[in-house]
């Protein structure tokens, strides 16, 4: 669900053409405020993945969000967000370029002017290994997660449902010296 609302938004405004009277981001003195001072953690833990995620949508930092994507990255949508031009699934390079166009803040169609994100990580997360049958030499790890988002994306406000679920899994890509996890696959379950 979360990725359909951001691929529709943009989806709309790419075919829609249509411009609109943009909120103005600007302080009282006429200077746009700071990014939100974040840190990122180090990915040597599968928790980190996701807090970095999060951190990075409300950071809006492409390149952190780009650091923890392999380069197999797959997102699935939930089965009721496919259909029409909204595909069942798609790659690292377009996850990146509708981020890319929701983190910017003068992106040409519409501008998302702020980004609300909730990753449910605080209290801790319960990792499932396997061995996937397209990496039978790896073990990659599984968590379900809640999640919730806003984009302020004038006059629009787009809202997560709640209870809105992902099944966030990850991979160790440099098991040795230390570890080194990004995520492989995220699929969306929607509201549950």
């Amino acid at each position: 669900m979360l990725k359909r609302c951001v691929y529709l938004c943009i989806l709309a405004f790419i075919i829609a053409g249509v411009s609109s009277c943009i909120f103005d981001p600007k302080n009282d003195d006429g200077k746009e405020p700071p990014p939100p001072d974040v840190t990122f953690l180090p990915l040597t833990e599968k928790d980190n993945v996701l807090v970095n995620i999060e951190r990075a949508y409300v950071a809006r930092r492409i390149e952190k969000y780009e650091e923890v994507l392999d380069d197999e990255f797959t997102f699935f949508l939930s089965s009721g967000d496919v259909g029409g031009d909204i595909p069942e699934q798609w790659d690292k390079s377009e996850e990146i370029l509708l981020n890319t166009r929701l983190f910017d803040k003068t992106y040409a169609a519409k501008p998302c002017q702020k980004i609300e994100m909730d990753i449910r990580t605080e209290e801790g997360l319960s990792w499932t290994e396997f061995t996937p049958a397209s990496a039978p030499t790896e073990t990659w790890y599984t968590t379900t997660v809640y999640y919730e988002f806003r984009f302020f994306i004038n006059p629009d406000i787009y809202i997560s449902e709640p209870g809105s679920r992902g099944v966030f899994t990850v991979r160790d890509i440099g098991p040795a010296p230390e570890h080194h996890w990004q995520l492989i696959e995220f699929r969306d379950l929607g509201a549950h």
